[in-house]
């Protein structure tokens, strides 16, 4: 009797029911366990460098864990369990069922950090890899130059994706990178990028992001003894009386909802059906401008980082997610200048000489 009541009593210091709160990182695909049920994992950050495993047998929570992931937004789990795990002595496991809850948490007091088990590789390594799909860990490297930049549709949105030449002292390759992580990088810096996928592209093995990348400025990587530039086409500058302009700020999550309530400071996803911040939300641009220059009218899209840097440049944060005003401000200038790509996409405007001497 003792026994056993000893051995509940250990039960009950390993076993934490109730609200678990943390960070996440690592959202695996679903899976299916030799049962036949369907899973995924994910690794928590309970406390600066802590971290641990969280087993979710409710495949339908893997969208919001997701998208949490990506914003780095904090989770408060309901009625999931905590334990300590048996395979990782000093780490801990959560069980998360189909009757737990997730929900937005406030911020905890310890800085997000990824998991230090993210396995380093040299471009070399993934240019050895073959066809078959791959995730790659971490990797560092230096933009060379983009050498393509286009507006693609995706769950019913347009995104932008930029293609750049990557290298290291082993290799180069290219590497495809989607919307805002285009806004974090520069040409000719190094960064450390995680989470990156792999394909074929002819011969060679490339990189791409995807929405759980992350990227870091490092110190300047070396390049290989030899460097291949591929031929771009070359961008030409356009200048002309802005005559009309539409400015349309969509705001999605992972699953591509728009009709966010920018009034409120929290809103809950109609697909993932996560609560989030209002400012947890992804917002991009739609932007047509029309202009007249040498005698023609111009009809002027531009790129999502092309409007980025135009209200960074000039100080208009204030009004961001505001397209009306933004549409204000565009009107107000004489003229614009526009850098068109060999796609005919704007990569970057800004007032013509006259505003800018004015």
């Amino acid at each position: 009797m003792d026994f056993k009541m000893a051995r509940q009593s250990v039960s009950k210091r390993r076993v934490e029911e109730g609200p678990i709160t943390g960070d996440l990182h690592e959202v695996t695909p679903v899976k299916n366990s030799w049962r036949d049920d369907c899973y995924f994992d994910a690794t928590m950050q309970a406390c600066q460098g802590n971290y641990g495993r969280v087993l979710c047998f409710s495949p339908e929570k893997r969208a919001a864990f997701q998208q949490a992931t990506v914003n780095k937004q904090s989770v408060k789990s309901m009625d999931a369990q905590k334990t300590t795990s048996s395979s990782k002595p000093g780490t801990f496991d959560v069980l998360v069922s189909s009757r737990s809850s997730a929900e937005a948490a406030e911020q905890l007091p310890f800085p997000w950090r990824e998991p230090r088990t993210t396995e380093e590789v040299l471009i070399a390594d993934v240019l050895a890899l073959g066809p078959r799909q791959r995730q790659v860990g971490a990797i560092e490297a230096r933009l060379l130059l983009a050498t393509a930049n286009q507006m693609l549709p995706l769950n019913g949105v347009q995104s932008e994706l930029r293609v750049f030449e990557i290298c290291d002292p082993t290799g180069q390759t290219a590497l495809t990178l989607w919307d805002r992580q285009i806004l974090s990088v520069q040409e000719g810096k190094s960064y450390r990028f995680t989470a990156l996928s792999t394909r074929k592209e002819g011969d060679r093995t490339v990189l791409t992001g995807s929405p759980q990348t992350a990227i870091t400025a490092v110190g300047d990587v070396s390049q290989p003894p030899s460097v291949r530039m591929p031929a771009v086409a070359g961008d030409q500058t356009v200048v002309g009386q802005v005559t009309g302009v539409q400015i349309v700020v969509k705001r999605r999550c992972h699953a591509g909802q728009e009709s966010v309530v920018a009034r409120s400071s929290t809103h809950r996803c109609e697909r993932c059906g996560m609560l989030q911040r209002t400012n947890a939300y992804v917002f991009t641009y739609c932007v047509v401008i029309l202009a007249r220059g040498n005698g023609e009218e111009l009809s002027l899209t531009l790129t999502n980082s092309a409007v980025f840097h135009y209200v960074r440049e000039n100080c208009l944060a204030r009004i961001a997610q505001d397209g009306p005003s933004l549409e204000e401000e565009v009107m107000k200038l004489s003229k614009v200048e526009a850098t068109v790509n060999g796609e005919g996409l704007v990569v970057r405007f800004g007032p013509g000489v006259e505003d800018i001497n004015a």
